[in-house]
């Protein structure tokens, strides 16, 4: 059996093998779908992050790196998208239910975990510069018990930074759109079904840009 380290190296890959070992990290690491999309299908709009701050402010607003203000301005990560050529969509079907509940944070704690995983491998098949975003703020899902984050106010290296990535909200990237793009169908959170009917379905998702495209 194979371990960790030897399934990086110079090892000879096509862009398509390459592609298909991160949608299988991504399933592997429990996402219920992944699939690469031109880096095109990114839509960023300053109006999504600009709803951390406002109407409702969110309770980890300016709490972590990962969220406004200290997180990069949606202006600034539009012209760093010019990098990338691709990237890696995956998502967790969820009941809205949960989705709004206690169990938000578990759930996105694993998009997390899924957006750092295909990231690293992602690197160790020679994709340098691939960069992973996830869903919530670093801080409430890693950090909950600490009174301040150890990086904004000590400049100490983050504890959690094997796993935490920046938010997309944070970010500005328009959710809907990256689903539409994915063609992923879901309930809004808000929907209440009948109490005869099936629960209604949401999903959770992030994604991991990547510097090369697929062949």
């Amino acid at each position: 059996m194979k371990n960790e380290s030897e399934s990086c190296g110079p090892a000879t890959r096509t862009a398509s093998t390459i592609n298909a070992s991160l949608v299988k990290k991504a399933l592997c690491l429990g996402a219920t779908a992944a699939i690469l999309l031109p880096i095109e299908a990114l839509v960023v709009e300053e109006r999504f992050a600009a709803m951390c701050a406002a109407p409702h402010r969110c309770p980890s607003y300016g709490l972590a790196p990962g969220c406004p203000p200290h997180a990069l301005p949606p202006a600034a990560f539009r012209e760093s998208l010019r990098r990338f050529q691709q990237l890696l969509a995956f998502k967790i079907d969820a009941p809205t239910a949960l989705l709004m509940g206690a169990g938000r944070p578990a759930l996105a704690r694993t998009i997390h975990t899924i957006a750092s995983g295909v990231e690293q491998e992602a690197v160790c098949l020679g994709l340098v510069g691939t960069m992973g975003l996830a869903a919530g703020s670093c801080k409430e899902l890693f950090c909950p018990q600490e009174e301040i984050c150890v990086v904004l106010e000590h400049g100490l290296s983050c504890p959690h930074a094997h796993l935490a990535r920046p938010s997309i909200s944070a970010l500005g990237v328009n959710f809907s759109a990256l689903a539409e793009a994915a063609g992923w169908s879901f309930a809004k959170i808000d929907d209440h079904p009948p109490v005869d009917e099936q629960p209604a379905m949401g999903l959770m998702a992030g994604l991991v840009l990547l510097p090369t495209a697929a062949a």
